[in-house]
């Protein structure tokens, strides 16, 4: 050979060798993806600046500021139509873990809330339901590192489904069984351990990256729950705005704004260990949020609050960005508990625990539309929250949704409401009377689902007396808004 063809062959060794690498790494990385799971707390659907439906601007608050939710949204699907499995904290937490339906796994209110007045001398008794995550349930965590030990696991911050916590479930590192009350920190510069949760969490994905391991990670926050903690600074400068016609709670923003800094945190972290395309970004709220005097409600242009089956108690912010998914909502109908089947999907995990109840959200967000690519078990969702919680107004009620039609069934007089959620998005005009065929449709699947799974349900009560009702001794929630700012802490 000449130098010509020397050169000439060297450089074809070096390019293929170089094609290959880079093939070889980009395999590696759609093999390998990292994920970091982020659940606000008691969050509600119009509580942030983004807008969680196209072209409704009352989806977005008129006050609270969230920019990193902003950042994250433009490159995330945004789920207009997020629910959570259940609009109380526990249940939902264990659907994120399972795959399940709260009611398939009977875990239907918070942990160690099973006596008292919620329960004594109502119209009508509440089941019983579990106090802990059941250990023989197989956690996403626990998938993962049975099925990718090469995965490394973290769970940081609000666990509060008891049994040992995120270690004894599948996670390498947590903070442990924790509750409320951990969030409340009373500090300035730590409000709900905003800050705290998501040092650790950086600190632990830098670990990883600096030890080539691919993660998951879930940053369960405290914020946006009661009690309201948020910094000073943050306050002041809030102060500065002018109030919203439907939001002014200085200090709900503040929350609200700490908890948008925690996770621009995160988004910077992750471009600056250069994972940003390898790394899906799931982030939403466990429910929503609670009664507060804004009377037009901090859930956004819905009705109801968390702890009630209206759409302010289950609709959330819900929104996915990682590789191949670009900015747009989706209108598709999606739970809490399809994150199980997404997550294993994404790591080709192709044999799941028996009774997963989620679908997998992957060719959704594949799709150009975003519209209607989701294989599901059921074509509609059930939520059942048989208990009482007086101080927010509740009464045992389950509630199925099918396409854009929703039924609601409250259990003491038996009352069944009917709405269009695409035409009545407030939940203010009941079809029941007007579409029988449809109300019975949907009654029957509602009774059915719950009866195959063996839902527990609420009893008569032969001793209640209506004059000693605990409900005659709380204050209507529509009084308690106009007396207090905030009243509700689970």
């Amino acid at each position: 050979m000449n130098k010509i063809q020397v050169s000439i062959y060297c450089l074809a060794l070096f390019t293929t060798a170089s094609f290959s690498s880079t093939k070889a790494t980009q395999i590696k990385l759609l093999a390998q993806p990292n994920i970091i799971l982020i659940l606000a707390d008691d969050q509600g659907w119009g509580a942030t600046s983004v807008p969680m439906s196209e072209g409704l601007k009352e989806s977005a608050s008129d006050f609270i500021k969230t920019p990193n939710l902003e950042r994250l949204a433009a490159s995330a699907m945004v789920f207009s139509n997020g629910y959570a499995s259940h609009p109380n904290c526990s249940p939902t937490r264990a659907s994120i873990q399972t795959g399940k339906t709260p009611a398939l796994l009977q875990m239907t209110d918070i942990i160690d809330r099973n006596s008292g007045v919620f329960y004594e001398g109502n119209k009508l008794t509440p089941p019983q339901h579990i106090n802990g995550l059941p250990y023989e349930e197989i956690t996403i965590a626990e998938l993962i590192k049975t099925k990718r030990p090469e995965y490394s696991t973290a769970h940081f911050g609000k666990w509060h489904l008891g049994n040992g916590g995120p270690e004894k479930h599948g996670y390498d590192i947590s903070d442990g069984s924790t509750k409320n009350a951990e969030g409340d920190t009373k500090v300035d510069d730590n409000p709900k351990d905003i800050y705290g949760i998501t040092n650790r969490s950086i600190a632990w994905m830098q670990e990883q990256v600096s030890k080539d391991k691919p993660f998951f990670v879930q940053l369960s926050h405290y914020a946006t729950h009661l009690a309201i903690e948020t910094k000073k600074s943050t306050v002041e400068k809030i102060n500065q705005r002018t109030p919203g016609k439907r939001h002014q709670s200085v200090e709900l923003a503040g929350m609200a704004e700490d908890l948008d800094e925690g996770i621009g945190m995160i988004l910077d972290e992750v471009d600056k260990l250069n994972i940003s395309d390898n790394t899906y970004i799931i982030y939403l709220a466990d429910n929503g949020t609670y009664p507060t005097k804004d009377l037009e409600n901090i859930n956004g242009p819905i009705h109801g609050w968390k702890a009630t089956v209206w759409e302010g108690g289950i609709r959330v912010p819900f929104m996915i960005s990682g590789p191949g998914i670009k900015h747009q909502y989706s209108t598709s109908n999606v739970v809490s508990h399809d994150l199980y089947p997404t997550i294993a999907q994404w790591l080709n995990i192709q044999d799941l625990p028996a009774g997963i109840e989620g679908a997998s959200l992957v060719s959704e967000l594949k799709a150009a539309k975003g519209k209607d690519n989701i294989s599901r078990k059921h074509d509609f969702f059930v939520f059942h929250f048989p208990h009482y919680q007086l101080n927010k107004g509740t009464q045992p009620a389950s509630a199925i949704i099918k396409g854009d039609y929703k039924l609601i069934r409250l259990y003491e007089d038996e009352q069944y409401l009917l709405f269009n959620l695409k035409d009545d998005l407030d939940e203010m005009d009941n079809l029941a009377k007007r579409f029988p065929e449809k109300l019975n449709e949907l009654k029957a699947e509602l009774v059915s689902y719950l009866s195959s799974i063996d839902a527990a349900m609420p009893t008569q009560n032969t001793d209640y007396v209506a004059e000693k009702d605990p409900g005659i001794n709380y204050i209507t929630v529509k009084e308690r808004i106009l007396i207090e700012p905030y009243f509700v802490v689970d």
